[in-house]
């Protein structure tokens, strides 16, 4: 067995450092974060408000730890993400002026493969194991869905469906009802794939991501012996981001302190927004009953934001039940308040936004110090033209630009060989969308299309097989489109996706909610044009565009930041725009079963606002032909607009 796990070691750091470190907790803390560093023995949650210190908090509490005599080897330090750890063991290292390298840190992921390689033969596993990734995963998923001549389920949905279903310790049945109820009586044969892809990478001697996990645990869960050389050799564990754990990272939790009480967890109840990804708020929620005698600390003190968006913060979550009563307390002094905004609609926000986006940066700031928030990627298409037309360079955060995802490029694919049968790339991607098509059948058809210009020639080709059923499905949906005129290519989108794009995605995406409403915002968006070559002549000197924007800046970067409030949380900038408060759309519609959650995305989006913030909703919005009037989101509704807001409402000249 691994020597490092033989002793408790026992580290003496000089008595002078000693005195300046305690000097130094007196002098740079306030008496929240020194009451965290100084008393959190045993178990511990500190509930850390946003903008409250909590990463300087956990650092002076390590460094106290190293200078009470504690090694750094018999610290365990669980983060989100390895770059977190890692600088959080620098700055200790700084901070006491001895190093702290030795402390066991990183994600769960990090940690379970560095215990793994030491103790996985207990529990009968090879400790030379490869790790896949993501891609190689969902590959392996498609090999054993091959087997089973399943290859309309698309790999990545399976592996979705896998990764929840590890990580939530959910049934099958629950698992399906939550991430593909259109699927849910394969439940059977899912189990099936999910136990020969298990088989398969015993054989090949792979692990996924999630096994890393699950094989902790189960090391564990089997193995008492251990169990217990790991309880004693971490005298301490910490973990930063609770709120975001599962609840397979909470059982690892608990039984790493089952002898061993000494745990300390940070975060934030109210920022718990990711339970789509199968992270559960309970773990926070419930971990003074889990682990009795737990000390509840609060850091409440907002080193961020302006008092006026802090009163907005509080007044938000405050209406939410489930969670730690807290009240956020500014540091900053008085600003202007937060701006509600009415538009009429999508263009009038962009064109909002836009303006003064363009009016803030001509006063002296910068780009990348305004950032635009939204429930859903398809909320930002309109502001994306919006911007590349002024000029305004941005940066959409995580992700691809609109028109640059692979749904909306394949449902262009369709008008861009209407338009030009010459484009054998689109044609290509066309036909590949149906089942028996593959990469040579796709060539095939592209090549005859592009030579004779007559969709009709290519029915003509011998086939067999699913490829033949892929052929009629093509035939089928050409019957149907064949006869609308190409300015009515709105329609053409319209029926390309109802009678075969839509099944298409439903099986090859997870997110295939999300993924249609990029589609129907698509489809509304070409509706404004009455000519196919100039929609998508504008469509693509908009994506070249908006490229070259950003590549110009080179290294010393400066663009406006979109993104999804998911991807922002951990972020901030001195300017903040929440585009679409509208019921329906945020509160996302599909969520308003899990309303605290989405109040939680809310409040989130808030607290990213250092100076400025504004809060947008609009009048009206476009359902093929007709304006019909939103109502206002609940968020928005049930607050005390005179007291909070400025209000605003927007009006063309």
């Amino acid at each position: 067995m691994d020597n490092q796990f033989s002793d408790k070691k026992i580290y003496i750091l000089p008595s002078k450092k000693k005195q300046e470190f305690l000097k130094r907790i007196e002098k740079d803390l306030n008496d929240e974060q020194k009451k965290v560093v100084l008393e959190a023995d045993g178990p511990s949650l500190v509930i850390a408000g946003p903008g409250s210190g909590k990463t300087r908090t956990v650092i002076y509490r390590v460094g106290y730890l190293i200078a009470l005599g504690y090694s750094p080897k018999n610290i365990m330090l669980l983060t989100f993400t390895n770059h977190a750890a890692k600088n959080m063991i620098n700055r200790a290292s700084a901070l006491i002026g001895e190093k702290a390298e030795d402390i066991w840190g990183g994600t769960f992921h990090h940690v379970g493969n560095r215990i793994l390689r030491i103790f996985g033969k207990e529990i009968g596993m090879r400790v030379d194991y490869n790790i896949l990734d993501r891609e190689d995963s969902a590959d392996l998923i498609d090999e054993c869905l091959e087997e089973r001549r399943e290859e309309e389920l698309g790999k990545n949905l399976v592996l979705e469906i896998f990764s929840y279903k590890v990580n939530t310790g959910k049934n099958w049945d629950e698992v399906l009802k939550i991430k593909a109820p259109h699927i849910i009586e394969k439940v059977d044969l899912i189990e099936r794939v999910f136990k020969r892809y298990e088989e398969r990478k015993k054989e090949l001697n792979l692990v996924d991501y999630d096994d890393l996990l699950m094989f902790w645990y189960k090391l564990l869960m089997e193995k008492e012996k251990v169990k217990k050389i790991l309880n004693d050799k971490f005298i301490w564990l910490l973990v930063d981001e609770y709120q975001d754990t599962n609840w397979l990272q909470g059982e690892i939790v608990r039984l790493m302190r089952e002898e061993n009480k000494n745990v300390l967890v940070v975060g934030d109840d109210a920022q718990s927004i990711y339970s789509f990804r199968g992270a559960t708020i309970d773990n926070i929620l419930n971990f003074p009953n889990i682990f009795l005698g737990t000390k509840i600390f609060y850091l409440e003190y907002n080193y961020r934001s302006t008092p006026e968006i802090i009163a907005l913060a509080n007044e938000i979550i405050k209406r939410n039940v489930n969670q730690y009563p807290k009240t956020i307390r500014p540091v900053l002094k008085s600003g202007s308040k937060p701006k509600l905004v009415w538009v009429r609609d999508d263009e009038e926000e962009a064109q909002f936004v836009a303006e003064i986006i363009k009016n803030m940066h001509q006063e002296g700031i910068k780009y990348k110090n305004m950032g635009v928030l939204f429930r859903s990627n398809y909320h930002s298409m309109i502001l994306q033209m919006e911007l590349t037309t002024q000029g305004i360079p941005y940066e959409v955060r995580g992700g691809l630009r609109f028109f640059e995802q692979a749904h909306i490029k394949d449902m262009l694919s369709i008008l861009k060989i209407l338009y030009n049968p010459q484009d054998e790339l689109s044609a290509q991607r066309f036909f590949k969308l149906f089942p028996g098509i593959g990469r040579a059948y796709a060539k095939k058809f592209a090549s005859i299309l592009r030579e004779t210009r007559d969709f009709e020639r290519i029915f003509q080709i011998s086939v067999s097989g699913r490829t033949l059923d892929g052929l009629r499905r093509i035939r089928d949906l050409w019957d149907k489109i064949k006869n609308i005129p190409l300015d009515r290519f709105s329609d053409i989108l319209f029926v390309f996706y109802n009678e075969e794009y839509r099944n298409y995605l439903e099986t090859k995406y997870p997110d295939f909610k999300d993924r249609e409403k990029d589609i129907v915002q698509l489809i509304n968006f070409s509706q404004k044009y009455k000519n196919l070559g100039d929609f998508l002549s504008e469509l693509t000197l908009y994506t070249y565009a908006g490229e070259k924007l950003i590549e110009e800046e080179g290294e010393e970067k400066d663009y406006v930041v979109l993104s999804t409030i998911h991807q922002a949380k951990g972020l901030e900038w001195d300017v903040v725009f929440i585009l679409r408060l509208v019921q329906g759309e945020f509160p996302s519609y599909k969520s308003m079963d899990n309303l605290e959650e989405e109040r939680r995305l809310f409040y989130v989006a808030v607290t990213r606002a250092k100076r400025e913030l504004f809060v947008i909703t609009h009048i009206m919005k476009r359902l093929k032909d007709m304006n019909i009037f939103n109502k206002p989101s609940i968020f928005i509704e049930e607050l005390p607009k005179e007291e909070l807001f400025e209000e605003w409402v927007v009006k063309k000249e």
